[in-house]
Order: structure tokens, then C-alpha cells, then sequence
């Protein structure tokens, strides 16, 4: 019976869920497990050693080997070579940023791998294998769109410089979330100047209706004051303004 991660395409795990799940190593692009019987393949475009690309639909993954000609029949690239025959599954992760793995399902090898040359890790050429390997069944897992090609000719048109534009990207990437962010104050508009109570001089001498207070006279203006003799509290003074708004007195 096949395993089973119990993972959604496209999830995003951490390395420590990896590998608890798979039972596997904690580094390295290729993590055999006996415990699951799994292989789990890793491609990481954030580091720059290996060139993989997905060349219509289908990933072409560099095999073991960081320096020096790879071999085949070394360490996992055997068990990649041989998937399909040895009953074990293989299971794909892409890092597009760093720390993050997205689950791309099951694969399987799709034609046999072939060699080319690409620089190790000391800068030197070397013969690498590479498998073309296709999610089972196919899916529309989020790819890198720098290393994606409609088909071979596309890749030989824009892939020559592809992998030192993606590193440049990467690194302007890290640096930009280096620097501080610019922070930017909010204009705040001053309010409009409250225009100047005006009360009309001909209601002095006018009766008026409080709600609370009851019937009386306005007897005099005092800025924005209003003196009110009513017939039951007597004097009270008010806010002329404050009460007209709250229609606390009315005219008579």
C-alpha cells in the first residue's frame, strides 16, 4: 500500500513537518525513507546549486552531486532511476522561498534520464544526470514562473541566463526585507474653524418655553448667553447655542 503524507497540493510545510511525515533526513535535495518506503525529492531554485526546470509539464530534476561528475548508480539517483520498478514512492517538495516547501504531490519518472553539463559547486563543469519526472496524477501546483517552458525550444530561446536572474531576484528579495521600512505620516486636515455664535439682538424682551424650566422672558444677551426670568425657577442663565441645538427652548 502506497504512503500517504495526509498533505493538500500546493500545502506549504516547514523542513522539521517534512520530516516527521516522511520519516526522513533533515537535509539534502534527494531523502530516502525505509520507514515509509518514500523518496522524497527536493527542488530548492532559492540556493542556485542545481538547475531543475519544468519543460512542458514535466520537471527535469538534477540528480546527487554537488561537485564532480554525478553517477547514476549512486546513493538516490539508483532509487530514482529505478522508481516505477522498486516499489518505492517518490513524493515532490518546491522551495520558492526560503523555509518553505510546497507539496507537489506523487511523481513518476517519465522517460529515461539523460546527462548535461552544469557548473558544481566549486564553479568547475560536470556531467549531471537528469529526470524527467510528472506529478501523478498531473496537477496545477503553483510553479516557478522564471523556470517554467512551453518546450525545449522555448528553453534553449530563454533559459541560457534564467538561473543567475533567479538568484539576483532572490538576493534583491533578501535585501529588500533587510532595509527599514519607509514610514509614512498620515496628512491630518485641520478642521475648519467653528464660525462665532451670533444671537439675534431683537429677542431680548421675547417669551420663551423651556422644557424644564416652563414660560418665561429673555432679559438680556451676554456673549453667547442668554439671561431668562421664567416665571416658576426665576433668573437662569444659558447657552443660547447649546439650547437651540438640543431644542430645549422654543419661542412663544
Amino acid at each position: 500500500m502506497s504512503f500517504d503524507p495526509g498533505l493538500k497540493i500546493g500545502q506549504i510545510i516547514k523542513n522539521a513537518d517534512l520530516v516527521e511525515i516522511f520519516k526522513c533526513g533533515n537535509m539534502g535535495g534527494m531523502r530516502r525513507s525505509r520507514t515509509t518506503n518514500t523518496l522524497v525529492i527536493v527542488s530548492d531554485y532559492t540556493k542556485g546549486i542545481y538547475h531543475d526546470k519544468w519543460i512542458g509539464g514535466v520537471l527535469h530534476y538534477t540528480g546527487m552531486g554537488k561537485s564532480g561528475d554525478q553517477d547514476i548508480n549512486w546513493a538516490q539517483n539508483a532509487t530514482l532511476a529505478e522508481c516505477g520498478r522498486n516499489g518505492v514512492d517518490v513524493h515532490l517538495f518546491e522551495v520558492m522561498d526560503a523555509g518553505e516547501y510546497v507539496y507537489c504531490g506523487r511523481i513518476e519518472l517519465v522517460s529515461k534520464p539523460y546527462t548535461e553539463i552544469q557548473p558544481g559547486e566549486d564553479g568547475n563543469d560536470r556531467r549531471v544526470w537528469m529526470f524527467p519526472v510528472r506529478p501523478v496524477p498531473d496537477n496545477d501546483v503553483k510553479k516557478p514562473q522564471m523556470f517554467v517552458f512551453k518546450d525545449m525550444d522555448d528553453y534553449k530561446t530563454r533559459g541560457k541566463n534564467v538561473d543567475e536572474e533567479y538568484a539576483k531576484m532572490i538576493a534583491d528579495k533578501k535585501k529588500s526585507k533587510g532595509k527599514a521600512p519607509v514610514v509614512v505620516q498620515p496628512v491630518i486636515p485641520k478642521p475648519e474653524p467653528k464660525p462665532p455664535v451670533v444671537i439675534p439682538a431683537d429677542i431680548v424682551g421675547k417669551p420663551i418655553k423651556h422644557k424644564s424650566f416652563g414660560t418665561g422672558v429673555i432679559t438680556a444677551i451676554e456673549g453667547t448667553t442668554i439671561a431668562v426670568e421664567f416665571d416658576k425657577v426665576g433668573l437662569k442663565k444659558m447657552g443660547y447655542e447649546f439650547c437651540m441645538k438640543n431644542k430645549l427652548l422654543e419661542f412663544i
